[in-house]
């Protein structure tokens, strides 16, 4: 099997006002996250947006992300996957990011990267900010499932199936999840891949490993149980999947990060 490179920037929230709030500037940590891709030489082969890729879902703020991602080297030779979340709106969407007409379905989408099938799901209620996958969304996961993929399957979706441990985001998770699992139980399915929490989680749907990313705008404090606590950085995902499995690490972005190619005192181990 050959080894395929994802990277996954979720929640960036770009917004024309600016910063979201004092310190929070999600142009900024997205800029930063592209520019370490390019630094370091991070030669992704599939870029994956899951969802809140603008805060007020307008189309000037749809336009600035595709123009930040056309002039990147570090997606120029990439497959780059547009996944909506809660924040978005479908029809500025698909018309900025996808070309296609302001359709107000949802947006569901099967992308490859050699024989590694990619099967993104649009779990938006429009006006509301929990998640859910209509029977058209699961019937459309039932036909991309239906053969067996030659290297599998990663399901790509913006709300975890998964609860977080911040009381205020586990309201906000995808209330069908046990539909989720009974369409994927089973198949080729190596892993699903979420966002919409701002903060990074690992858990499992049946047999198949859930990933929670973080977030490039901002993070969601997981020490705060209870009201939503937001901190100034974020974060972005790579991840690895070959023969062995499929491995996620998570990339730190944003302000206190070290030059490129700096390297500290501490030997690994």
């Amino acid at each position: 099997m050959a080894h395929h490179l994802l990277i996954q920037l979720s929640d960036v929230h770009l917004t024309r006002r600016g910063e979201l709030a004092p310190g929070i500037d999600p142009a900024a940590n997205l800029a930063s996250a592209l520019a370490l891709l390019e630094d370091e030489d991070v030669a992704a082969d599939v870029i994956l947006l899951t969802g809140d890729l603008t805060n007020e879902g307008d189309e000037p703020s749809y336009r600035d992300l595709a123009a930040a991602l056309a002039s990147s080297r570090a997606a120029a030779t990439a497959t780059v996957v547009y996944v909506p979340g809660n924040h978005d709106r479908r029809g500025p969407f698909r018309s900025v990011l996808l070309g296609q007409a302001p359709d107000e379905g949802p947006i569901n989408q099967v992308a490859w990267h050699g024989g590694l099938r990619l099967v993104a799901l649009d779990s938006t209620v429009p006006g509301e900010d929990h998640g859910s996958l209509d029977a058209g969304t699961l019937d459309f996961l039932a036909d991309a499932l239906a053969e067996p993929a030659p290297e599998g399957s990663i399901v790509v979706l913006h709300h975890p199936p998964s609860p977080s441990p911040i009381e205020m985001m586990a309201a906000l998770r995808l209330a069908n999840a046990d539909d989720l699992g009974r369409a994927i139980e089973g198949t080729d399915v190596r892993a699903v891949l979420c966002g919409h929490y701002h903060h990074a989680g690992a858990s499992h749907l049946g047999a198949v490993p859930v990933w929670t990313g973080p977030a490039t705008s901002f993070v969601a404090d997981a020490a705060s149980a209870g009201d939503l606590r937001i901190l100034p950085g974020g974060a972005m995902t790579r991840i690895d999947v070959d023969d062995d499995g499929v491995v996620t690490s998570v990339i730190p972005i944003g302000p206190g990060r070290p030059a490129p190619g700096a390297r500290g005192p501490v030997r690994p181990g």
